[in-house]
């Protein structure tokens, strides 16, 4: 048995299109004038999205406040969302075998809705952007839930990989997501697969 974190845009659910509109948006309303094009947001997750918004002059509370908008925005269009395709049979596959967390820089509530829509219920817990910023301490902080068992996170941003190995965990890379598999590889991933049926049947043979 394993534990298996999963990052939630990009490796569960088609949202780039929602979150970019929604989350420059809620950027721009609060004075973060960073955000000018699609490329602007993608590369904020080359590293910790919030840690890269505070190195470029926002405070915390800003940030909780574009949170909170982005929250408001987001779930206008919640009903958008879609899963990736084969990506809930791989999540229900590995649940059978690993403890399966969701960890994402997305707020919880609206992850579980999504979730619960689609009818994913296979996760232990998801930890999102309003419980904890770091997405280091929140696999850290998992794992020390799990100790002694083999743990993974899975991600689709050259962040995702770059948090992963801090945390001590293994990385897997997926290129379904927001970044493209050249990107990918600069975060240095201990694997990497092209479709969910890829990655569960690389994990069901963890043990």
């Amino acid at each position: 048995m394993a534990l298996v974190m999963f990052d939630y845009d990009g490796v569960i659910v088609d949202s780039l299109e929602v979150f970019i509109a929604r989350f420059s948006q809620a950027c721009l309303e609060n004075g973060f004038t960073g955000i000018q094009e699609p490329h602007d947001v993608i590369g904020l997750f080359e590293g910790n999205v919030y840690e890269t918004m505070m190195q470029r002059g926002m405070d915390e509370s800003t940030i909780d406040t574009i949170l909170k908008r982005y929250e408001i925005l987001q779930g206008e269009q919640l009903a958008d969302l879609e899963l990736f395709a084969d990506i809930g049979e791989a999540l229900q596959r590995i649940s059978e075998k690993h403890l399966v967390y969701v960890i994402t820089s997305n707020l919880s509530s609206a992850t579980i809705k999504i979730l619960s829509q689609n009818g994913i219920t296979c996760f232990i817990d998801v930890i999102g952007a309003e419980k904890e910023k770091s997405k280091i301490k929140k696999i850290q902080n998992t794992m020390s839930l799990h100790p002694r068992i083999p743990a993974y996170y899975v991600g689709d941003t050259k962040g995702d990989m770059i948090e992963g190995k801090h945390a001590g965990t293994q990385t897997i890379a997926v290129t379904w997501g927001w970044h493209s598999p050249a990107k990918l590889q600069e975060g240095s991933p201990d694997h990497l697969f092209n479709t969910p049926k890829e990655l569960a049947n690389f994990l069901e043979k963890v043990e």
